[in-house]
């Protein structure tokens, strides 16, 4: 009778019947590696191509096209611990009003996976994954000085919009540490200053997969 170590690979004992073939590839099923894949092409065909077309629960891949980044198959969707940050200079934000943060960069860079946040939108940031997420937020005045600013994050979900303060407002940089959105959710970047006139502004948005 087969036997399971302590990593999962299923292997025969000695009172098993001679199958060299049909061991090896329960032994290699059972070891479930992460498996090298060339592109996000080839890491949804691997479905087609395994038992019963269903793969396994915790099939892991590393996408070479994302820096040899790993992604977890969890039974409905891809998972990852990826990171992404986000840019934009030059946007003029008048004093004592609620302004979105405009069109933004990828800094690719500072970015382990290019397809869990995507921008569809000015202000807008979607995360493809449900899920929780540190969201680091920081504005800074290009002509320098201390700026006196609010900075929010708002959530659309059914029509409704629900702002949240970030802490640390009225200081250069605010944190979310624990974001928590549903499966192609869209946040919205938005910031309030009262600093005497209007201001120009860069900022940079910095995203984490926690769980």
């Amino acid at each position: 009778m087969a036997q399971t170590l302590y990593n999962g690979a299923v292997v025969p004992t000695n009172s098993d019947d001679y199958d060299l073939t049909a061991d090896l590839v329960t032994m290699c099923l059972s070891l479930n590696v992460p498996i090298p894949v060339a592109n996000l092409a080839a890491r949804d065909g691997l479905a087609a191509l395994a038992p019963g077309g269903v793969l396994p629960i915790g099939t892991a891949v590393y996408r070479q096209d994302q820096s040899m980044f790993m992604e977890k198959w969890d039974g409905t969707t891809w998972r990852t611990a990826g990171h992404s940050e986000w840019t934009r200079t030059g946007q003029v934000v008048p004093t004592s009003t609620v302004w979105g943060v405009g069109a933004l960069t990828l800094d690719v860079a500072k970015t382990t996976d290019t397809a869990f946040i995507t921008h569809p939108a000015a202000d807008v940031l979607r995360f493809r994954d449900a899920g929780t997420y540190a969201v680091t937020f920081s504005p800074e005045s290009t002509a320098g000085g201390t700026l006196n600013t609010r900075a929010y994050v708002e959530i659309q979900t059914g029509g409704e919009t629900y702002r949240t303060i970030m802490t640390g407002e009225d200081r250069v940089t605010a944190t979310h540490p624990n974001l928590r959105v549903t499966a192609n959710q869209d946040a919205i970047f938005v910031i309030y200053h009262q600093s005497g006139a209007d201001r120009t502004l860069k900022f940079r948005i910095a995203v984490t997969r926690v769980s």
